[in-house]
């Protein structure tokens, strides 16, 4: 069955994110960290080095929840605030290197197995397929994710 197959590949995502976690932050760090914090985490990584507002609009966060956030965050190491040098009202946030470790462990996890789905399925012609059939899928999902 598909759902199965879903579940397991989540599944198998999930446990290697966590060893990869466990490669970057200490246990205590660990219980602290919440997948929340993660996706905060990496929403920054992609967003490159925005400031607060930016961050509360593509987190759909107010800028309280924001601020609170990035603190907890900056405890960790994980990111940083800038003060711009243009304005010193304004502060941009940048993901530490240990935040930037953990996200591109996880990028080095998806390019592992995007190289075994295609030693899995032997030709391009059959990886091809599968790649439209996802790209399909994910604009569907994002269609109706709205």
């Amino acid at each position: 069955m598909v759902k199965d197959s879903i579940a397991f590949i989540a599944n198998y995502l999930w446990r290697e994110s966590i060893k990869n976690l466990h490669m970057h932050l200490t246990e205590a760090e660990i219980k602290k960290f919440s997948s929340n914090d993660y996706y905060y985490l990496t929403t920054i990584y992609y967003m490159g080095k925005p400031n607060f507002s930016q961050v509360a609009e593509a987190l759909n966060l107010t800028k309280p929840a924001v601020s609170a956030m990035i603190r907890k965050l900056s405890k960790m190491g994980l990111i940083e605030k800038i003060q711009s040098q243009e304005d010193k009202r304004v502060y941009y946030v940048s993901v530490t290197e240990k935040g930037k470790n953990i996200v591109e462990g996880d990028e080095k996890l998806y390019k592992k197995i995007d190289l075994q789905i295609k030693e899995c399925l032997g030709s391009d012609h059959k990886y091809e397929f599968l790649e439209t059939l996802l790209a399909e899928i994910v604009r569907y999902l994002q269609k109706t994710d709205r």
